[in-house]
């Protein structure tokens, strides 16, 4: 059974594959956009608020301390491990 994302600004919910390599390459496969830079989870400019579930991300550099206490997370970097609801 295939993880469901969902983002929710856009109203949008959307089946997670193996053939993305992050939740950026997802959202942007399926005309929602997120803004982005470096797409290595450096800048931070992809940061997005988790509103639940759960994700993996390779890296956090692009993460402040307080941006990780309210749940935010770099889509360029990101797989989901559970369903999840982005604020997106």
């Amino acid at each position: 059974m295939a993880l469901k994302v969902r983002f929710k600004k856009s109203g949008r919910t959307v089946e997670w594959s193996d053939i993305y390599a992050n939740l950026l390459e997802l959202a942007e496969d399926n005309d929602i956009e997120i803004e982005s830079e470096c797409e290595a989870g450096v800048c931070g400019t992809c940061k997005t608020r988790l509103i639940s579930g759960r994700v993996d991300m390779e890296l956090t550099d692009g993460l402040e301390p307080e941006d990780e206490e309210e749940n935010m997370i770099l889509p360029c970097v990101a797989v989901p491990v559970t369903d999840i609801v982005l604020d997106a």
